[in-house]
């Protein structure tokens, strides 16, 4: 599996799989065929979810219910941001938690 990730070819004619296993597994980024620009492999800005298999955009894709609350709340879970102290991604998740509870009391008071 690290080859792949390093971007280099895997070629094992002995390793086979499923057809669709290949195709969700490709669908959720955790394979990569042969992309001009593999988008999963460098950060824009400091974050460090290219070093990562599992990186935030392949969970979104197998959990369609969640929100956009929840997708932040699992990028800012899964990075560490580069002269940012850890505190800083739970102190910010902690306010988009209060922000989307606040949400929620409100939704439920209006029906």
């Amino acid at each position: 599996m690290s080859e792949e990730l390093n971007n280099e070819p895997v070629t094992n004619p002995q390793v086979k799989i499923d057809w669709d296993l290949y195709k969700t597994l490709k669908y959720l980024g955790i394979i990569r065929d042969h992309i001009e620009e593999d988008i999963r492999s460098f950060n824009i800005g400091k974050s460090n979810y290219s070093k990562h298999l599992i990186q935030p955009w392949t969970i979104w894709l197998d959990y369609p219910e969640l929100t956009s609350w929840d997708h932040d709340i699992i990028k800012r879970v899964l990075r560490t941001k580069e002269g940012e102290p850890r505190e800083v991604d739970y102190e910010k998740i902690i306010h988009n938690c209060q922000e989307r509870l606040r949400q929620i009391k409100e939704q439920r008071n209006e029906n």
